[in-house]
């Protein structure tokens, strides 16, 4: 057979069927169904979370789909549990330990099934829903008032060891004295594992109370015991309904942590204060704290911004709490005025981190803690004090005073002073007299006499003030830009006041010899503080200062 017919062939027989069965023969068994094997339903948990529990709560959680007898553990003994057997339900109860965990609940065909557990607190609690805001000022700084109403949403959150509160909110326009106005604010306390957060919606109620400006007769001076060492009252002082004061204070921490408190109350019944308040603080460089105070109170005070607060018996108000590490300082200058009722009493005590809001009013009956022997405390008058005059003519001697060294009269104690004249707003008029006929320039200046100081210096009125920078060395210090005087006479109005932390005496004149016109860097050789300068060795060149931060 040929190639092609065997091809023939082969295809032929492979296109034929399978042959039939023989006639009678019994047909091939067709195969048996493979079974599909019992899947158990998986377990489930309701609830599926035990996470937002508190000390001692118990949660019941069912356990579906469960085969025979339940078992479970945790991972962080925070909770303990029981179990019943019959309807597969396990009743969890927190305990006294803040914290996260994992559950795990297992069945006799160890399926499991894992549940989150938390144990915790809520970060705070926010006292009001609503909150109503009077204050004083025109025109009224914008940031100011923002400051203002974070300030009074803050006092009215009560938040746990660690915990964050934080606002929201934007304000309505400026409004004129005699407006009111209103907005929702949000706040939120934020804290870690142990704390829940806590959210809500502040209503809050503004009102620009007009009132007239004040210059207070009196001044409270508090700087005795300087350094916190203890719990107690530092200073106390009364203001007396017509005759406003003022409260500068100054104290930083020794090593144990300490909350310094600022509280005004009413012992004769409820009274409604003023308060223009410029505190700073804690920070463990006093003298930029000082500095902020001193800055800050120059562009407030002639504004006449502050806050209106009715004080009771029972509830004095906290207006300032500085919580202070070690070495850590604040200060404040505080112009206190009574609108309406008895005296305000204002009391600068320290007590423990942990002290409660609602426990200072039974702190504030306190003994006085011992002073430091230096006697800086004290009432003072101020009445027309450090308001001088000097007369200058171009081409003439320099007119100069210094300021800082001396202390204002003294009320109580006898032995009461402030050298330094902290607290003391100063008012120096010049009146110059320009006989040349033509336009000449001149400058203001300072010269430290003491140590290292900051100063601030309102020229003529114009904001913000004039911040000269940190110097020591006894040399004359432009203050701002030169100034043209034209022919005949003018005059020139230079208002500060001396920065707690800094060093006096200080000069301060005015002079047609141009002076240094800027600070030097801190650290650097006529800084304030300069940098120590190793000995080179005898083979190396001397190396140029590098001054570094401080």
């Amino acid at each position: 057979m040929g190639y092609m017919q065997l091809a023939a062939a082969l295809l032929a027989a492979l296109l034929q069927g399978t042959p039939p069965a023989p006639s009678g023969a019994s047909p091939a068994p067709s195969p048996s169904p493979i079974a599909s094997p019992t899947v158990a339903p998986a377990l489930s948990a309701q609830p599926a979370a035990a996470d937002h529990l508190y000390p001692g709560n118990v949660l019941r959680i069912t356990i579906a789909g469960a085969n025979g007898a339940v078992t479970a553990a945790i991972d962080n003994p925070i909770a303990t549990w029981s179990v019943d057997q019959a309807a597969h339900v396990l009743t969890l109860t927190a305990g006294q330990t803040l914290g996260r965990a994992t559950l795990t609940v297992t069945d006799a065909t160890n399926q499991s099934i894992t549940v989150p557990v938390r144990v915790g607190l809520d970060a705070g609690t926010i006292a009001a829903q609503s909150l109503s805001l009077r204050y004083t000022g025109n025109p009224v700084d914008q940031a100011w008032l923002q400051k203002t109403v974070q300030k009074a949403l803050l006092q009215n959150v009560q938040s746990a060891p660690g915990a964050n509160p934080q606002t929201s909110f934007a304000l309505p326009s400026a409004l004129a004295p005699g407006s009111i106005g209103a907005f929702d604010a949000q706040v939120q306390i934020t804290g870690g594992d142990q704390y829940y957060p806590v959210n809500s919606v502040v209503n809050v109620n503004l009102q620009n109370v007009p009132t007239e400006s004040f210059a207070p007769s009196l001044l409270l001076y508090d700087d005795d015991p300087e350094h916190i060492t203890t719990e107690g009252v530092l200073y106390r002082g009364r203001v007396s309904p017509g005759q406003p004061a003022r409260l500068y204070y100054y104290h930083d921490n020794n090593n144990q942590p300490h909350d310094l408190v600022v509280a005004f109350s009413a012992p004769a019944g409820s009274a409604t204060v003023q308060l223009i308040d410029v505190s700073r603080g804690p920070n463990i460089d006093v003298m930029t704290v000082g500095h902020f105070v001193t800055r800050d109170f120059l562009v407030q005070k002639p504004a006449n911004q502050g806050i209106i607060v009715t004080v009771d018996p029972q509830s004095p108000y906290v207006a300032e709490r500085f919580p202070l590490t070690s070495l850590a300082g604040a200060a404040g200058t505080v112009d206190v005025r009574v609108v309406s009722g008895g005296p305000v009493d204002v009391t600068v005590l320290s007590v423990a981190p942990e002290t409660p809001d609602a426990s200072i009013p039974s702190l504030l009956a306190q003994a006085k803690l011992p002073g430091d022997g230096h006697h800086r405390t004290g009432v003072f008058n101020v009445a027309g004090y450090a308001h001088e005059a000097l007369s200058y003519t171009v081409g003439g001697e320099d007119a100069s005073l210094n300021y800082g060294l001396q202390s204002p009269p003294v009320v109580e104690p006898p032995e009461g002073r402030d050298f330094g004249e902290y607290g003391v707003w100063r008012t120096i008029d010049f009146t110059v007299n320009n006989a040349t006929g033509q336009p000449a320039t001149i400058y203001l200046y300072e010269s430290p006499m003491g140590g290292p100081l900051r100063s601030s210096f309102v020229i003529n009125g114009a904001l913000p003030p004039i911040d000269v920078g940190c110097v020591r060395l006894s040399q004359r210090y432009q203050i701002g830009q030169p100034l043209t005087v034209q022919p005949g006479q003018s005059n020139i109005q230079l208002q500060t006041m001396t920065d707690g932390g800094s060093n006096y005496p200080l000069e301060v004149g005015l002079t047609v010899t141009p002076p240094i016109p800027s600070a030097p860097p801190i650290t650097a050789p006529d800084g304030c503080f300069p940098k120590t300068q190793s000995s080179p060795s005898p083979a190396s060149p001397t190396p140029a200062p590098e001054p570094t931060g401080r």
